[in-house]
């Protein structure tokens, strides 16, 4: 073990300030649940989610493109990068002001956000990662709460938004290098575009559904399945956390297979400790909540697909193989949107946690399917 986290301290470095950021994060939901009427709670996830799900749309890939040609002895790339991330984060900005003057900030200081970490990874400076992670997400915490209690949902969004622009400072000093130079972006944008299905598969999974939920089912049911997804996507830093280690090592030439099968044992055992422990938790500590037991028990069982999904997408996206990342994500995105709808309204909540699941399963099968193939063509 010592040995393992001597070679991979970088993974640690990623893991902690996933998984502290997580806390943090599934902290102020948890805690928010605890002093939200559901209705409430459910309005709350909604304005989240639809600004971050805009800041997603913004990032147009380039996010992942820095972290896997920085490796590659490109450093300059994230320059042009920015300079592209900024236009296009000014279009989505407007875009949601549209809903709330105040989301549209939130969507500026998450982009640039993005971007500084998304760098900090591609440099392999895992220590600063974790810093950004965790005082990012700690301010929002702390910001949120005290300023929900004065000014209600819109201090909510305010605490968000000034901890991002606090921990964007990376990006914040490309700006003086800016020039109308693309020369370092131009051949890589299709990587890009290709790389952005997949990190917009992740998007709308972790936001979509809180969008698409309210008009169809209203408030309450968005609050049942929010708590049960914060699970998920506490759990969910483990496998992200293999994908972002992996993409700049195996990059830059270090091969980690035995990791790899670390990572899918892991995410069995991880799916099991939530499966079983969840109705304690829920009787424990959010009896309100007991309508979000099933989706927590299914959803905890996404841990795994979620894992092999990510680890078989870093392999491809370190060599440059985009077709599987892109074919995989439209089956991901197809299969939610569609289940979600259809299920949920058989049978609500768990339903609607069950789409994850079967979505999740579906890419991890075609992934895996698709990896066999393209080795033996090889």
């Amino acid at each position: 073990m010592l040995k393992f986290l001597k070679t991979n301290k970088g993974l640690v470095y990623i893991i902690l300030g996933n998984i502290f950021g997580a806390l943090l994060t599934g902290g102020f939901w948890l805690l928010l649940a605890s002093v939200q009427s559901v209705e409430k709670y459910g309005e709350t996830s909604y304005m989240i989610s639809l600004a971050s799900l805009a800041s997603s749309f913004a990032l147009l890939g380039l996010n992942t493109a820095i972290t896997t040609f920085i490796p590659k002895g490109q450093d300059k790339i994230h320059i042009p990068a920015n300079q592209i991330i900024l236009i296009s984060s000014i279009i989505a900005a407007l875009i949601v002001a549209q809903r709330d003057w105040l989301l549209g900030f939130f969507v500026l200081g998450m982009t640039f956000w993005m971007m500084s970490i998304y760098e900090f990874l591609g440099r392999k400076s895992y220590k600063q990662y974790a810093i950004a992670n965790i005082g990012a997400r700690g301010c929002q915490l702390l910001l949120s709460i005290i300023l929900y209690y004065i000014m209600g949902i819109p201090g909510i969004i305010i605490g968000f938004t000034i901890s991002f622009f606090l921990f964007s400072h990376r990006y914040f000093l490309s700006i003086k290098y800016f020039k109308r130079d693309f020369t370092e972006i131009r051949g890589k944008m299709k990587f890009a575009l290709h790389s952005y299905s997949f990190n917009m598969s992740n998007a709308l999974l972790m936001y979509l559904d809180k969008i698409i939920i309210p008009p169809i089912f209203g408030y309450a049911i968005l609050g049942y399945y929010q708590l049960g997804f914060q699970f998920l996507m506490f759990l969910g830093m483990v496998p992200i956390s293999f994908f972002q280690y992996l993409i700049p090592e195996e990059s830059s030439g270090n091969k980690k297979t035995k990791l790899r099968i670390i990572g899918f044992g892991l995410s069995i055992g991880l799916a099991a400790l939530l499966y079983f422990s969840s109705p304690i938790i829920i009787d424990l500590l959010f009896p309100q909540y007991q309508n979000s037991l099933d989706a927590i028990r299914l959803m905890s069982i996404g841990i795994i697909p979620m894992m092999i999904a990510y680890i078989i997408n870093s392999k491809f996206l370190s060599e440059g193989n985009t077709k599987g990342v892109v074919i995989g994500a439209i089956i991901y995105q197809f299969l939610q949107i569609t289940l979600m709808i259809l299920l949920g309204r058989l049978i609500e909540v768990t339903g609607i946690a069950l789409s994850v699941v079967i979505a999740l399963s579906g890419q991890a099968l075609f992934l895996f399917i698709y990896k066999k193939i393209s080795r033996r063509a090889e």
